[in-house]
C-alpha cells in the first residue's frame, strides 16, 4: 500500500503493525502534510464490530493527551480509522532503553496516566488495556493510544479485550468495572518500579493495592489512587551525605528574567557539590539556550565541535536536556543532578516542581519587579513558594514582591567554577 493515495488524500509512509485484526499505517495528508495513523479493520476479520467501535468512542473525547479522529472511512473490505500521530515512543520501548527510572518520575507517570484513566470514567467509558506498549511518553507528557478494548460503563459484553499480565481477573469473567483499570495501571507502575530499590516503598505499597485479586480491596477510584500517589511525590525523603547534609538528587535553576545567570548559578552549585560529596555530579541544560555550548566554546575555543556532553573538573555537562536525557544520566548513576531551565516557561514547570531543591534567581530592582510578580503567577502555590530558595544578584532584599523559603544575596564570583568561602559557606546555610 506504500504507493497508494488513500481517499485521494493520505500518502502511506510505512506499515506501523500487522495484527488480526488489520494493519496499521504511518500516513502523510497530502495537503497539509501532516502525518496520520491510519488503521485499516478488515471486515472479514474476527471481532470487527468490536474494534471498529473504537473509532466512535474516540469521536466522543476531546483531551489532549488521547488521539484525535479526523476521518472514518470505508470500503468493500474494511473500515479506516485515520487518526492523530501522537508521535513520541511508547512506555515499553522508553523503559527497554533506560532499565529504570528515579522515583520522582514513576511518581509523575503514574499520576499523568491516573488523570488520563480518570477523564474516561467521568465519561462513562472503560479502557481496559492499560500497558506500556499503548501508553506514549511525547516530551515528558503521557499520551494513551489503541482504544480497541475500551467500552462503555453500561456495556457488559461476553468478551472483553485485555492483555494477559495486565488485564485485571474479571476481565475474563466479562465483568470489568472502574477498578479494572486500575489493576492495569498497578501493572505499569510495577513494571516501572523494575526490581525496585531504596526509596521505593510507597510506590511498591500503592502497585501492591492496586493488584489486588479481588477488585474490593484496590482504590475505590482512579482519583483515590492518584491522591495517594501525589502524596509520594511530597514525602519521597532526601538522601543524606555520611556528615549528615542533605544531598539533593535534583536540584532545578531557573531565572526570572533574560540575563539572570542562572547558569552560572548551576556551574557554582555544581562546583560546590563536587568537593562536598564522593558521588557523581551532572548539569543538564533544559532551556535550549546553549548556556553549556557557550561555556565549553569560552574554554575551548569555537573552533571545535561542541559535543553533547562534556567534563569539567570532574562534573559532567550536558549541552541539550530532555525527560529521557535525565533518565539517562540518572540510570548512569549520577546522584546529584543540576537541571537548569533558564527563564521558566510554562513546559518546565512540572519538571522543575520536581526537583529536591529549587533556586530562582533574579536582580530585585524597580524595572525588575514585575518579572518577580509573573514568576508567582506562574508557580502560584504559597506552599511551594516557601519550598524554593530566592537568590538575588542585584538590589535589595526588602525590595522582593514575594516571600519564599529562603532568601540570599550571591556575592560577586570572580570565577563560577571555582567558588570561594564565601559562597561555600552561603551553600552550606541552604542545604
Amino acid at each position: 500500500m506504500e504507493e497508494e493515495l488513500l481517499f485521494g488524500k493520505y500518502r502511506v509512509l510505512k506499515l506501523l503493525a500487522n495484527g488480526s485484526g488489520g494493519e496499521v499505517f504511518l500516513a502523510e495528508h497530502k495537503i497539509l502534510g501532516e502525518q496520520r495513523i491510519v488503521k485499516r479493520l478488515l471486515k472479514n476479520r474476527p471481532f470487527y464490530e468490536e474494534r471498529r467501535k473504537e473509532a466512535h468512542t474516540l469521536q466522543l473525547l476531546h483531551h489532549a493527551a488521547i488521539p484525535r479522529i479526523y476521518d472514518i472511512e470505508e470500503d468493500e473490505t474494511a473500515c479506516y480509522i485515520i487518526e492523530e500521530d501522537m508521535g513520541g515512543e511508547t512506555l515499553y520501548d522508553f523503559l527497554f532503553r533506560q532499565k529504570c527510572l528515579p522515583t520522582s518520575f514513576i511518581s509523575h507517570y503514574s499520576i499523568q496516566l491516573c488523570e488520563i484513566i480518570e477523564y474516561l470514567h467521568q465519561n462513562g467509558i472503560l479502557y481496559l488495556d492499560v500497558k506500556p506498549e499503548n501508553i506514549i511518553i511525547r516530551d515528558d507528557m503521557l499520551a494513551l493510544v489503541d482504544f480497541g478494548g475500551a467500552i462503555r460503563k453500561t456495556e457488559y459484553p461476553e468478551v472483553v479485550f485485555g492483555t494477559q499480565g495486565y488485564a485485571a481477573p474479571e476481565q475474563y469473567n466479562g465483568k470489568a468495572e472502574e477498578r479494572s483499570d486500575i489493576y492495569g495501571i498497578g501493572c505499569v507502575i510495577g513494571v516501572m518500579l523494575g526490581a525496585g530499590g531504596k526509596g521505593r516503598k510507597e510506590l511498591q505499597r500503592i502497585y501492591e493495592k492496586c493488584v489486588r485479586e479481588n477488585p474490593v480491596k484496590r482504590y475505590p477510584s482512579v482519583s483515590v489512587l492518584k491522591e495517594d500517589l501525589q502524596r509520594t511525590v511530597q514525602t519521597v525523603p532526601e538522601r543524606r551525605h555520611q556528615s549528615g547534609a542533605k544531598v539533593p538528587g535534583y536540584i532545578g535553576v531557573i531565572g526570572v528574567h533574560e540575563g539572570a545567570e542562572s547558569g552560572a548559578l548551576c556551574t557554582l552549585l555544581a562546583a560546590y557539590w563536587k568537593d562536598r560529596e564522593k558521588g557523581r555530579i551532572a548539569c543538564i541544560d533544559m532551556s535550549g539556550r546553549h548556556i553549556f555550548e557557550r561555556l565549553y566554546e569560552s574554554l575551548f575555543g569555537t573552533n571545535k565541535t561542541v559535543p553533547e556532553s562534556f567534563f569539567l573538573q570532574k562534573i559532567c555537562y550536558v549541552t541539550e536536556g530532555s525527560s529521557a536525557v535525565i533518565s539517562t544520566y540518572a540510570a548512569m548513576g549520577y546522584t546529584t543532578i543540576i537541571l537548569h531551565f533558564g527563564v521558566l516557561a510554562e513546559v518546565h514547570i512540572s519538571e522543575f516542581l520536581r526537583c529536591d531543591s529549587r533556586f530562582v534567581l533574579g536582580a530585585v530592582y524597580p524595572w525588575r519587579l514585575q518579572d518577580w510578580r509573573e514568576f508567582s503567577l506562574q508557580i502560584s502555590d504559597r506552599r511551594i513558594q516557601h519550598e524554593i530558595t530566592a537568590v538575588l544578584t542585584g538590589g535589595e532584599k526588602e525590595m522582593l514582591p514575594l516571600r519564599f523559603g529562603k532568601v540570599i544575596e550571591l556575592p560577586f564570583i570572580e570565577d563560577v567554577l571555582l567558588p570561594g568561602k564565601g559562597t561555600e559557606k552561603l551553600f552550606r546555610t541552604i542545604f
